[in-house]
């Protein structure tokens, strides 16, 4: 059931790179962004009721800081970063943009060493490279590196015979 769970967000995913993209044709990125948090907050209310009746009386329990916390995580880092995101499926298209979410667990790693004071292990820098090479060479960039050495190589090489 795992499985099949991660292919539909997966696939739910995909088809969402496609409608933003349709999307951002018509309407500015922090626009897009606003309608698709509004229309998941109040998915995720609605979803929340079912399955947490009781959860509305238990957030009013917590402390102010929690609150601000949520609020500023919320705005900053989901917002913004949502905003930057699809403003880049606006500019370079869904498929590149998409290659960028490998980026997200080594975020996650940084971070929670850096916050959590969680130690990085040498599998997990493995892991890092493969993620960064990844990324490399499917934004095509290590395709350019090449291509601009050939280049270079090819106009020395044309410069000594004359």
């Amino acid at each position: 059931m795992g499985e099949f769970v991660l292919f539909l967000a997966m696939f739910v995913q995909a088809l969402s790179f496609i409608f933003v993209k349709k999307a951002t044709e018509k309407l500015d990125s922090k626009q897009l962004t606003t309608i698709m948090f509004l229309v998941g907050s109040i998915g995720l209310f609605l979803i929340s009721l079912i399955t947490e009746p009781t959860g509305i009386n238990q957030m009013t329990s917590a402390p102010l800081y929690v609150y601000l916390l949520f609020i500023i995580s919320g705005v900053l880092a989901t917002g913004v970063g949502y905003i930057v995101y699809n403003a880049a499926i606006q500019q370079i298209g869904a498929g590149q943009t998409a290659i960028f979410n490998n980026f997200v667990p080594f975020f996650g790693l940084v971070f929670s060493a850096l916050f959590l004071n969680e130690k990085i292990t040498t599998p997990q820098l493995v892991g890092f490279v493969f993620i960064v090479g990844g990324v490399l060479f499917g934004t095509g960039y290590i395709e350019k590196l090449f291509a601009k050495k050939r280049t270079k190589i090819k106009y020395k090489k044309e410069r000594r015979r004359t």
